[in-house]
């Protein structure tokens, strides 16, 4: 059989299909306590009603999540055949988020405060001294789904909606601090999770307007297209 034989492309083509790329830089977080670890954080001085808002905009950068199969190797099928077979999907481990911090300092409080609740540490007294023992909080006191959507400043209704599915921080990096000149204090944290949800607009329609909705109550916005728009 003859082999494929390639199409001619003109420059308006290469220009339209190959130029259009998409930026790394225009993305929304949204995370959402649950409502025991915000009123655990409310009392140790973090309001996130207030001050959630402006943490989630100092987010400078997030991972889209990535997967993989787990495949076995059967050998013996066909004479001289290696096949692999899929029996299991795997999550990353989970979302790495890197955040500025504002002078008041609310990133670090705000997951080394939700680290303090899963660890049910919340008397800063008893927690020096040497011999303070604590007991975990349930996990479902903890967990929550956050929420992150990557979307084009320049092509309206186009974006990938991602649900990460029962989170929570399980590491907050050091911080290292040095009087040899200045520079932007960031804070890195992990954020565990069970599984990951993608949606975008290459659904159906009525499915599209569906995501919508869920889009406008899960990120707290009435005007999702409105929102969107401000950052171009």
């Amino acid at each position: 059989m003859p082999g494929y034989a390639p199409n001619r492309i003109s420059s308006a083509q290469v220009k339209s299909n190959l130029l259009n790329i998409a930026q790394t830089s225009i993305y929304l977080l949204k995370i959402q306590p649950p409502s025991d670890v915000a009123s655990f954080l409310s009392g140790q001085g973090y309001n996130y009603s207030s001050n959630g808002n402006n943490l989630e905009l100092m987010c400078n950068s997030a991972t889209l999540p990535g997967n993989a199969l787990v495949t076995h190797e059967v050998t013996n099928d066909y004479m001289g055949v290696n096949e692999k077979m899929a029996y299991r999907r795997m999550y990353d481990a989970s979302l790495d988020l890197t955040f500025y911090v504002d002078r008041t300092y609310g990133a670090i409080q705000f997951f080394d405060g939700w680290i303090d609740y899963v660890s049910n540490m919340s008397d800063k007294r008893s927690m020096k001294s040497p011999y303070v023992n604590y007991r975990m909080n349930y996990p479902s006191t903890y967990k929550t789904n956050i929420f992150l959507t990557k979307f084009e400043k320049d092509v309206e209704g186009s974006y990938l909606h991602y649900t990460f599915v029962d989170a929570f921080p399980i590491n907050v990096a050091s911080i290292p601090v040095s009087y040899e000149g200045s520079n932007l204090l960031q804070c890195s944290v992990s954020m565990s999770y069970i599984r990951y949800v993608r949606e975008n607009n290459t659904q159906t329609s009525s499915q599209t307007q569906q995501i919508g909705s869920q889009l406008n109550s899960q990120l707290g916005i009435n005007d999702l297209a409105g929102t969107l728009s401000a950052f171009g």
